[in-house]
């Protein structure tokens, strides 16, 4: 059992660092937000690129979280194949199990957080798209266009008004 405290101090320091890139991605979701709202297209190629590497750290910080978890597992003797958190922290019954707790804590509120966030982002964008979609369909008036071209690459010679602006725009 000497091993153990530092394994969870070692275990904190993950979930810590988990936390603050998880702060990271809510504020990038948040940037994400701001730019839906202004419909600044451009701003999205940036956005995802940063989200990205966020995404890329944080799985890569999981990894690591995962085997130290499971080390401890083992370590503890619990049942092979588990090893998530919440059992390490229900079977640690020590004064390095209230600091894990609190980390842990913190770390799943913000990633919850994190999700709500960008639930919130899918509903304004959905709205918008359905906005969208209904001015493109609210009516059919007829234009007359050259080189206009159906879907099954036959020319025409008129169009909707609404599919011209989806296949030009």
């Amino acid at each position: 059992m000497s091993t153990f405290p530092p394994a969870i101090t070692q275990l904190c320091h993950l979930l810590r660092q988990e936390d603050a890139t998880c702060h990271q991605l809510l504020e990038t979701v948040h940037t994400e937000r701001a730019a839906i709202r202004a419909l600044a297209i451009t701003d999205f190629h940036a956005i995802n690129c940063r989200r990205l590497l966020i995404l890329e750290s944080l799985q890569s910080l999981a990894n690591e979280r995962q085997q130290l978890v499971q080390d401890l597992a083992r370590h503890c003797g619990l049942r092979p194949g588990t090893g998530s958190i919440q059992e390490l922290i229900d079977h640690v019954q020590d004064s390095s199990s209230d600091d894990l707790r609190a980390v842990y804590r913190s770390y799943m509120t913000v990633a919850k957080t994190v999700r709500d966030e960008i639930g919130q982002n899918v509903v304004l964008i959905e709205g918008i798209r359905g906005v969208v979609d209904q001015a493109l369909s609210t009516g059919t008036p007829l234009s007359p266009v050259k080189d206009l071209y159906a879907a099954d690459g036959q020319a025409i010679g008129t169009g909707r008004v609404n599919v011209l602006i989806h296949q030009q725009g």
